[in-house]
Parts: structure tokens; sequence; C-alpha cells
């Protein structure tokens, strides 16, 4: 089972991450156990200046500085952001350790699930003080601050199987203001969990960062073993040892096609064609208008990947037009697929929308943009039927009600829910995902009614293995979990492992 199938999500492969953090080793590859680490450097400007840069990454008391370990788990959040479409208003994420662990590909257990919460705590301790290192998008310079990457609390409330309720992370100034000020850029985070070597994965993304898009870049080995952090070390030949396993790696994995040593301490490092012609058509404008249309979208029930895609596909305007329209939809059975069909098939609908507790009051004229056509829809056809969200079934099933539901089979399937949630947390669910009922108990079998195929094929490919083994583990290894459209049918799929 790939990691995709495991957590359920897909999203594109470019995570967004903040640059400073590429740039600055905050998370150290050896295995010191020191707790701080200081680096220095001076940049020449183009115009002959200098400047002088100062970073102090510093951990408190009992922790040591972020590893390799914390490397990933600092990844697998930004991945998360990116499923739920970046960073909340709020400025907090709720998550739950499940989800993480499935990101880096990890097999869940009482073991791993602390390591995982310890790495999030070691992170929110570490600090990081720039005199003139880290560059703000906003005021155009490097600036001198003390930063945090984030605060995590954890809910100690759980289930009465033990499952752990959803936990929060508070990020902090410098991630926030990076993600308002979209001072991001794209990480393919796909390749970087292809990575085996630590050293492979933070140079990939090291050199994907300072290349700037370009086919190469080089630097003095002295300086770039700062960077990474490896060492130090006194001799070049040391370094070029060190990094030789990763190197070949990244040729192998096909990021590298070339590696040149130059004179004295000089290194150049020549990027695939092949990858650089992945990764810009992995690439996203991040325009004002896309930026603004893709947190409606989300904030309207879409995950972030859907939303994107939408905006990359129909524009920002169609987007935001069928967005702010979706608070008029009377009865709506899934709000979030019906705003996807609305931009997918174009649906008409006013450019003017009635003001709430108004509804019988005939709109004003519509504002026309130029070359609009003028054959607008009448009052009455900004109300568009509810849709499923999948195009692959045109003939949905009835959705039976007339067959009566098993208060057992109720109250087995609100318990298996409860437990899930507690397995995946609350977030992981799909809006739709609260009219889903349970049917029929009959034994160790439990038949849940669902309102459409397209439900059945999204429990089973997201939440089946879960479902399955949760439901075994309280009614036996025969257990069998079937979903149905209709009870008094004897049409019904069971959910898979």
């Amino acid at each position: 089972m790939t990691k995709g199938e495991k957590t359920g999500e897909r999203h594109s492969p470019l995570v967004q991450v903040e640059p400073n953090i590429e740039e600055w080793p905050v998370f150290q590859l050896g295995r010191s156990r020191s707790n701080s680490a200081i680096v220095e450097r001076t940049v020449q400007g183009e115009d002959g200046s200098s400047l002088k840069q100062r970073m102090e990454i510093s951990a408190p008391g009992k922790y040591r500085l972020p590893g390799r370990f914390d490397y990933d788990v600092y990844s697998a959040v930004l991945e998360l952001l990116e499923i739920k479409g970046g960073i909340p208003e709020s400025g907090t994420l709720g998550f739950s350790l499940h989800e993480l662990i499935l990101l880096m590909d990890l097999e869940p257990s009482g073991r791993t699930y602390e390591e995982v919460k310890r790495s999030l705590r070691r992170i929110a301790a570490t600090v990081l003080e720039s005199d003139n290192a880290f560059w703000s998008n906003g005021a155009q310079r490097h600036i001198s601050d003390t930063f945090r990457l984030w605060d995590v609390t954890f809910d100690a409330v759980a289930d009465k199987n033990g499952y752990g309720s959803r936990h929060r992370i508070e990020f902090g100034k410098l991630l926030k203001r990076s993600f308002e000020e979209r001072y991001l850029r794209g990480l393919d985070i796909e390749f970087y969990w292809g990575l085996d070597s630590p050293i492979a994965k933070r140079l990939y993304r090291l050199i994907d960062l300072k290349r700037a898009g370009a086919a190469a870049w080089g630097t003095d080995l002295f300086e770039l073993q700062k960077q990474i952090p490896i060492g130090p070390y006194a001799y070049v030949s040391k370094i070029k040892e060190k990094l030789k396993a990763a190197h070949e790696e990244l040729i192998e994995r096909g990021f590298l096609s070339r590696v040149t040593y130059q004179e004295r301490s000089g290194v150049s490092y020549e990027v695939s064609e092949a990858f650089r012609t992945r990764r810009k058509g992995l690439e996203l404008a991040g325009t004002q208008e896309e930026i603004v249309a893709i947190q409606l979208l989300t904030r309207s029930g879409l995950r972030g990947d859907v939303a994107r895609d939408l905006v990359a596909k129909h524009g920002p305007a169609r987007c935001t037009r069928c967005a702010n329209a979706l608070p008029y939809q009377k009865a709506l059975r899934n709000p979030a697929g019906w705003l996807r069909k609305a931009i997918e098939q174009g649906y008409e609908l006013p450019y003017t929308l009635p003001l709430p507790n108004t509804p019988s009051e005939v709109p004003p004229p519509p504002v026309l943009e130029s070359g609009e056509d003028q054959n607008l829809p009448s009052e009455d056809s900004q109300y568009v039927p509810d849709v499923p969200v999948s195009q692959d079934f045109d003939q949905e099933e009835a959705y039976s009600s007339e067959f009566t539901l098993d208060p057992q089979a109720i109250e087995a399937w609100k318990s298996l829910v409860e437990d899930l949630i507690g397995l995946r947390g609350q977030d992981s669910f799909p809006p739709w995902f609260d009219q889903l009922e349970g049917g029929q108990l009959d034994g160790a079998t439990l038949a849940v009614l669902v309102p459409n195929s397209t439900a059945a094929n999204h429990l089973n490919d997201h939440f089946g293995a879960d479902l399955v083994r949760l439901w075994r583990e309280r009614s036996g290894a025969a257990a069998i979990v079937q979903v149905t459209t209709d009870l008094s049918s004897e049409k019904r799929a069971t959910l898979t492992e």
C-alpha cells in the first residue's frame, strides 16, 4: 500500500515551504547532542556592498536541536497544510498524530506516536535568532528578529479505546508572515519522501532553492558544509567523502545530472533536464486573485488540492463567483459537491445575488464584463439542483429510506465512527460523511446505508481498511462491513482492507 493510499489524501506534489528555513541549517543532520549552533557568513551584493549575517539556533534545557527525524516531521506538517489549503486565518492547524505518521510513511505504533509527539515539542522549543539572516518579503530587506516555528498543544482527552483526540499547532510569526506575504516556494514533496539519505534530502532542498530556476548552482564546499550542516571538517577531501553517497543517490534518482569539483574547494551542481521539466510543470502562478479564490473554496468545504486544481483550470473569477453563490442555494445535500460541479460545468449564475433575508426581491441588473453573454438566467435559475461530487456516475442509485433502520445498527455505526474519528481526526472526513447511517446488523455483519455509489467508493478507498480493522476488533476476525444504497435490495458491497 502506498503512502497516498494510506492517508486517503491526494494533492499536488508541490508543497509550499518557507525559503528562510530552507536556506539555513535549522535541522541538524549529525549526531551531536548540542543544544545550540551558530552560522555566520558575509554576503556580497551586486553593487559591491557586503552584508554580515548571523543565525543562531538554540533549544532550552532538556531539549537538543532538531535533527533528521524532526526534518521529516516538519515536512509532514507542511504537507498536511497543503492538503488543508494553507495556514488558516487563525494561524492554527488541527491535526492528529496518525495523519502525520501516515504522511511520513511510518507504521502506526505507540512508540511512533511518542516519537512524533516529542519531535513536535522539540521543534516548538527551538528558538531562531536572526541578525540580518532572514528575508522579509513585506519589508523587502533582511531583518533581525527572534522566532519560533510553532507552539503545539496536545489534547489529553481520549475515547474509550484510548485513541487521542485532535491536537493543535499554532504557527509562529515567521511562518504566518511568510504565508501572508506569499514568500513561499514549491517543494516537490514526492521526490523528497523518495530519498533515503538525510544528507541527500537536505542537499536536494538546498540546491533546488539556491539554483532559483537555473540549470546549475555552484558554491564553496566549506560554506556548503555549514548550510547542510555536516562536520565541520578541515579538509576538502573529507567533505567530498561525506557527500559522496548523497551525490550518487541524487544522480541515480534523476535530480542531478552531474557534480563537478573546481580548483581548491569549489563545487558545481547541474540539475537534470528531466527534473527541471517536471518541476516547471508543477509550478502555480499564485496571483492574489488565485489565492483569494482558493481560500473561498477551502472555506466552503473543498480540500486544498481540489481548490487549487479548480482555480488553475477554470480561473479565479469563475471559482469566486460560484463560491459566493453557494450560500443562496436551497436544500443542498452536498454543498461542496454542488460547488465543484458548478465550477467544472460552468453553471449559469447571476452576477448579483440577492441579499440574505430578501429572497423575494428582484436582484438589480447584473454588471456585465466586456464580451459577456447577454442571455442571462432568470431569477429562479440561481438555484441549481444538488449534484454528486464524482463525474463517474451519471445515474445515481436512489437513496431508499422506506426500509426501517435497525436501532442496533445505528448505534454500532455511531460507535464505529467515534473510533474512526479518534484514529483519523474530525478534519479527515468529507462534509457529507454524516449522511451515512447504520442500516442493518446481522450478527457480525454491519450494513451501512450510503446515498450513492460515489460515497460508497470514497468510503472504501479512504476509510475502508480502518473501518474493517476497528469493526473486527469489536466483533471478531470474521466481522464484515458492507455498504448499500437500498436496504431492501440485495445489492451490497463489502469494504476491503
